[in-house]
């Protein structure tokens, strides 16, 4: 009985090695088709990219090729532009040198240019006009005293103080007016002696 049991596992164990071996063969079957369908599908992938990214890199270099023609092409048009206006230009020069022959007239224009934006550099920096200023401020000044302390009315205080306000605003843009002017005047003065 004993040899009975030995060769019934014997057999069993040879039936289970050989189901076993058979599993592995078919399960390595199995991954060694899965493998080759992945190294297809990558191959395949591989193949998309690459034709894809050719397309691609074929349309960029079409398209570069289209933008180096119109670059071409406005950079002669600007070469033929610029000749023209060259042309232009020396028969202007041409033309002017003829009828040239009134400059009197533009130094007799510059100088009273001159002449008159002095007259308006005076008139806005005068003394009297300096003097009124302040003695209207003053004059607000001691009328928003006399407001606040006499009636609490702040209405009329706070109109004087915007009238005031408007005030101190033009004699600093008139004084930052004045002082610009001589500054460019200065600067002019000095470009002409160097």
């Amino acid at each position: 009985m004993l040899q009975a049991q030995k060769v019934r596992l014997t057999d069993y164990l040879d039936e289970r090695s050989e189901y076993l071996t058979k599993f592995g063969e078919e399960a390595t079957a199995e991954f060694d088709k899965i493998g080759e369908a992945a190294l297809k599908d990558l191959d395949e992938a591989s193949t998309r990219i690459m034709d894809n990214m050719n397309s691609r890199m074929q349309a960029f270099e079409e398209s570069a090729g289209i933008n180096i023609e119109e670059m071409e092409k406005n950079e002669n048009e600007l070469a033929a532009f610029e000749g023209e206006i060259d042309k232009e230009r020396n028969e202007g020069l041409f033309f002017k040198n003829l009828t040239q022959g009134k400059p009197k007239e533009k130094v007799d224009a510059t100088e009273e240019i001159k002449k008159i934006k002095k007259l308006t550099k005076k008139s806005a920096g005068s003394e009297t006009r300096r003097n009124i200023y302040v003695a209207l401020i003053g004059l607000l000044l001691i009328q928003i005293v006399d407001s606040i302390t006499s009636t609490p009315d702040w209405r009329k205080v706070a109109v004087l103080g915007a009238i005031f306000v408007g005030l101190v605003a033009q004699v600093i843009y008139e004084q930052k007016m004045l002082s610009e002017t001589e500054i460019t005047e200065e600067g002019k003065t000095e470009e002409e002696r160097r």
